[in-house]
């Protein structure tokens, strides 16, 4: 029978192979052409892209060298996660993108043992240029920096 030599490569892959799945349920949408996309083109892609890594990271589970397997889930860590992700989308249309994004990265980081606020303060200013690079700059999105 099969046995499951990297449960972490399996548990990824069946992550990703899921998603992937999901993403196809957007198949009736137009698809449209390559040079005219319609609103069904680019989750197909990424759908067939995840659910192929997927796929494949899941075989290659049963082919690994060597045993291993992945410690209990804590929970912790997803909570501060997620509660970060709904507490800045909550805060942006009040309180602009950077309180909104300050709030996320120091929710997020209780999600770790070791915080050193070099790093925190460095991780904020990297997300806060880039979200506002992408998002206001260059895609001109009616967000607010500041409230």
């Amino acid at each position: 029978m099969f046995e499951i030599r990297d449960s972490k490569q399996f548990w990824s892959g069946l992550l990703f192979a899921a998603t992937g799945a999901g993403a196809l349920w957007t198949l009736p949408l137009p698809l449209g052409t390559v040079k005219s996309m319609g609103p069904g083109y680019f989750p197909m892609l990424l759908g067939i892209g995840l659910l192929l890594v997927g796929v494949s990271s899941v075989v290659l589970s049963f082919r690994a060298s060597e045993i291993i397997r992945i410690d209990r889930l804590s929970l912790v860590p997803v909570f501060f996660i997620l509660s970060g992700v709904v507490i800045a989308a909550l805060l942006i249309d009040n309180y602009g993108l950077a309180l909104s994004l300050l709030a996320l990265v120091l929710t997020t980081c209780y999600s770790r043992v070791l915080r050193h606020p070099i790093e925190i303060t460095i991780i904020y200013l990297v997300v806060l240029l880039m979200t506002w690079g992408v998002f206001i700059y260059l895609i001109q999105l009616p967000i607010k920096l500041f409230w």
